[in-house]
């Protein structure tokens, strides 16, 4: 082995020791190296520690929109071959409805994972739509409209022909219209852009947005989840809800045409009521409510021409023909009915439904300010508690599970009355409860009358349009809605006769059945904690053992009584804030109709009483006993007398 000095250096190297000082340079650069190794591994440490989850979020949302996050196999892509829905079809022998098995149409939206609201991305304070979407949120909205796209099977299930009646009916359209409203929701999410001049458009720009978005290997991909939800959307909306087409191109459309709509007063008005308003709104004009009023009518032999110009010749009143905005094909939209056609196809977005035969003690743009409404955007008024009827199970039947806590605290629900809700004046918020206000429609459209055979319609099960407002919130499982807390009463002349007393066997009957509502418990199951039922005379009543006591009425001689077909609706402070029924003593009275006198008012007691506090006699004439008669102010006796001089002048 050769000695140290005699192997070859390497090329470059010295064979003489490096000087002492270069030797302390290099040392100096070595520890400064190290010190700033520390330093950047402390940064990078801390940063991973430190950071914000929103930070995180927010990359974590923008690389789902990006082209590696969507990298999408063909066998991922599902498209809707299924033949166009034909909602007129009957049932067949071997045709089975989703409504005849509304638990395997639940379990089925259940597995589905339905889209839940967009408001877990992005909230917007003034509606349940976002507009105006930042670019990372409409990304957002984007990919999550792609993700929650249906799968071929869950199309052809809810895309099937609804040929049920009944209960099952109610109920079917019920659970196809909550997967709707999401799907609906979640594709405006995606299309509606708001400006900075108030309006609201429709983006029509996301094939060519995704086309630049997405690599050319992704893109057919990504198109055809895009063309699958739109057209599953555009066929549940036509199998649902067709009649608003042709006046609209589609919902998205109609929808758009509200948001900036403002408040308004809507009623409907035939050539038998047209003379009401003629007196009415010169009343509201009086008591400083200056909101435009549109009329809606069915068509020339409904308001003719004459009555037409002498509406319109009053300031802010427009009429419009609903035969010319609704597609009624298939069946016709008359009478009750055309009430919720009326609000939806109003130009308004704040609407106010006044019926032609209701007038006010207030300005009536003061519901607007109702704390009920501002809560709920949707504010309805009771009907008389009259007529006790439990209605329970069929509640049950109808609607979807869970059941809101609501309905079960509804008079139909406890068999305090078979009457919750009376319709002659209805505020809503049309923007914030569109797709609710289309089922309302419906059961008062295609679906509402039966045949007396095989199909039963909406009217079968329910008297008229009233109770189809608060069950259509609740159907779509949209339970944003209030009642006013004011009590329903009547005005008139106390009576010097006494209402006939109910025999006490009949009383001992129907006692339990007319139980003050009880309030249920948080932990309340609307099926399996009920009380028993029995029946008597073949009323179902609870049993005795379940019910509080009722409160007996007052003696037959202290029983003060007034008869009147108004039914007079209270504020918050028990004073007179509207009544409907006109100011006739009957206005079904053939020939000459006599005004009425109104000299007290009298409130339903609060609580059920036993015998009934509200007898129904003829021509919708209600007597209300076993309360305290109240006076008029000196300010309400002579707004009524002005009232009534009104309708004189008219010729009413």
């Amino acid at each position: 082995m050769l000695p140290r000095h005699s192997i070859p250096l390497k090329e470059g190297r010295l064979s003489h020791p490096r000087p002492a000082k270069t030797r302390r340079k290099s040392m100096l650069l070595r520890t400064t190296r190290v010190i700033i190794a520390v330093v950047a591994a402390w940064l990078v440490i801390s940063f991973l520690l430190f950071r914000s989850p929103a930070s995180d979020a927010k990359s974590q949302t923008s690389t789902l929109v990006t082209d590696r996050g969507w990298r999408t196999s063909s066998t991922d892509i599902t498209t809707a071959e299924s033949s166009e829905p034909d909602s007129t079809l009957q049932k067949t022998p071997d045709e089975k409805s989703i409504g005849e098995n509304s638990a395997e149409l639940q379990e089925n939206v259940e597995d589905q994972n339905l889209p839940q609201s967009f408001s877990n991305i992005v909230e917007d304070s003034e509606n349940s739509t976002n507009l105006d979407l930042e670019p990372d949120l409409f990304e957002a909205a984007l990919d999550y409209l792609l993700s929650t796209a249906p799968n071929e099977f869950y199309i052809k299930q809810i895309l099937r022909p609804v040929v049920s009646t009944g209960e099952a009916k109610l109920r079917d359209l019920g659970l196809r219209t909550r997967i709707y409203k999401e799907f609906f929701e979640t594709w405006e999410n995606v299309h509606l852009v708001s400006s900075d001049e108030n309006q609201t458009y429709v983006r029509n720009d996301i094939v060519p947005y995704i086309r630049d978005k997405f690599s050319e290997s992704t893109y057919p991909g990504i198109l055809h989840k895009y063309d699958s939800y739109r057209k599953f959307v555009t066929k549940l909306s036509a199998l649902l809800f067709p009649w608003t087409s042709p006046y609209f191109a589609d919902h998205m459309s109609m929808h758009t045409s509200l948001r900036h709509g403002g408040r308004g007063i809507v009623t409907t008005a035939g050539n038998g009521q047209a003379q009401f308003l003629l007196a009415a709104i010169p009343s509201f004009r009086l008591l400083g409510c200056d909101l435009p009023v549109e009329v809606m009518y069915l068509g020339e032999s409904d308001l003719n021409e004459d009555f037409r110009i002498k509406l319109e010749a009053m300031p802010g009143v427009t009429t419009r023909d609903l035969s010319a905005l609704v597609n009624d094909e298939g069946w016709q939209l008359n009478g009750w009915a055309g009430k919720p056609f009326a609000i939806l196809f109003s130009s308004f977005r704040e609407a106010l439904f006044i019926d032609a035969d209701s007038l006010f003690f207030v300005n009536p743009e003061s519901l607007f300010d109702d704390p009920e409404y501002v809560r709920t955007g949707a504010l309805f008024f009771r009907d008389r508690n009259i007529s006790p009827e439990r209605k329970q199970e069929w509640l049950q039947k109808i609607l979807p599970e869970p059941i809101s806590q609501a309905v079960q605290q509804s008079r139909m629900w406890t068999g305090e009355s078979g009457h919750q809700q009376e319709s002659g004046v209805i505020v809503v918020d049309k923007w914030l409860h569109f797709v609710a206000l289309l089922l309302v429609c419906r059961m008062n459209g295609p679906d509402r009358n039966g045949n007396g055979a095989d199909i039963v319609g909406t009217y079968d099960m329910v008297y008229g349009d009233k109770e189809t407002f608060w069950l259509g919130w609740e159907l779509v499982g949209d339970t944003s809605y209030s009642f006013h807390p004011g009590l329903s009463a009547v005005m008139g002349v106390v009576q010097p006769e006494i209402v006939d007393a109910v025999q006490p066997e009949i009383v001992d009957a129907v006692q339990p059945a007319v139980m003050d509502v009880v309030r249920p418990p948080d932990n309340f199951n609307a099926i399996n904690q009920q009380p028993a039922l029995s029946f008597v005379d073949g009323i179902a009543v609870a049993s005795p053992t379940a019910s509080p006591p009722v409160e007996l009425a007052p003696t037959p001689e202290s029983n003060p009584t007034i008869c009147a077909p108004q039914l007079l609706h209270l504020d918050r402070e028990n004073r007179p804030l509207w009544f409907n029924g006109w100011v006739f003593e009957n206005k079904f009275a053939d020939g000459k109709r006599v005004l009425g006198k109104f000299d007290m008012f009298m409130a339903e007691p609060s609580k059920p009483q036993v015998p009934e506090a509200w007898q129904l006699k003829e021509h919708n004439l209600c007597c209300l006993s076993n309360s305290t008669p109240k006076n008029f102010t000196t300010q309400e006796t002579e707004w009524l007398e002005e009232l009534l001089e009104l309708v004189n002048i008219v010729g009413n």
